[in-house]
């Protein structure tokens, strides 16, 4: 048998070689890739699917029809809590129903789950009082008829989620001059076990697993509209200021760098992303010591055979 040429012996051990430094290197990227998962760290995926954009035409990331602008058509203006940046302004005279806008974002259907941030300024005389319905965002049902199964309202003088138009669920205290900051997670689903709504108001967890009667979904399926929607027969006109809206799957992609709270919202074991324990992360890392070391000897094993040939 002829002998193989030296450059030839050569060059099928350098491959070899750039093979087990690709497994190498691919193996031990593994178990990095394990613990970060484990410990929180987001994903490249981890990103908002909408955001209100900061600078351009703010309305054009909308989807906008004269029926939900019929009594208002919101203003892009400077945010009155930093004028170098701006916000959408949404203002109702008295007698006044509806200036809306809808995210241009596809609907919400059966079984996903959204994570919601809502930042927002009520102007000094916003009619906070009244003992009817106002409401600042709404998860609307595809049909036309009827009250949302899920909608931000303020009346009384405090903040709540209304499911239908009822069964009102208590946010806290808000007045005209309040910044409001919520984040929100919907579960949705018709059936109301598995239907849930969960807020943060700040860093504080306000509302946890809330199960509507009805579901957190009528039909289909839900569309988010923003802005100001109340009873006509609020004679005091109503002004706000959107200054953040984000929507994304996770409550990493929905936080804002315009948040006014030092306190960000964690989630816990209810709301179905807990942290990972210390146990499970010190178990990865032994994990990936161990496969250091198998990795480590099949380099050892490999190079001794090429040495050999």
């Amino acid at each position: 048998m002829t002998p193989m040429p030296v450059a030839a012996r050569r060059t099928g051990r350098h491959r070899a070689v750039r093979a087990v430094v690709a497994l190498v290197v691919t193996l031990a990227l593994l178990p990095a890739w394990a613990v970060s998962a484990a410990a929180g760290v987001p994903s490249p995926g981890d990103r908002p699917q909408w955001v209100l954009p900061e600078s351009g035409d703010m309305l054009a990331a909308f989807d906008r029809s004269d029926y939900n602008e019929q009594d208002g058509v919101p203003q892009q203006v400077a945010s009155p809590d930093s004028p170098s940046r701006r916000a959408l302004q949404f203002t109702l005279d008295g007698g006044d129903q509806r200036t809306e806008l809808e995210p241009s974002i596809p609907n919400q259907r059966e079984g996903e789950v959204q994570y919601y941030k809502y930042i927002a300024r009520l102007a000094p005389d916003f009619p906070t009082d009244v003992d009817t319905w106002q409401v600042l965002l709404q998860w609307h049902h595809e049909g036309d008829s009827g009250s949302p199964p899920i909608a931000l309202e303020v009346r009384g003088n405090r903040l709540m989620i209304a499911a239908e138009g009822e069964d009102l669920q208590d946010l806290g205290p808000v007045s005209g001059g309040d910044q409001i900051d919520l984040t929100l997670r919907i579960a949705f689903a018709r059936d109301p076990e598995r239907g849930t709504v969960d807020v943060w108001r700040g860093g504080d967890h306000v509302m946890r697993s809330y199960r509507p009667e009805g579901g957190t979904m009528l039909d289909a399926g839900n569309y988010l509209k923003v802005g100001l929607y109340r009873d006509e027969s609020i004679d005091e006109t109503g002004r706000l200021w959107l200054d953040d809206l984000r929507v994304g799957p996770s409550m990493e992609s929905v936080r804002s760098p315009v948040s006014p709270s030092g306190a960000e919202p964690v989630e816990d074991e209810e709301t179905g992303a807990p942290a990972a324990s210390s146990a499970s992360s010190d178990g990865l890392m032994w994990v990936a010591g161990g496969l250091a070391v198998v990795v480590g000897l099949a380099v050892v094993a490999a190079l001794r055979r090429q040495a050999r040939r």
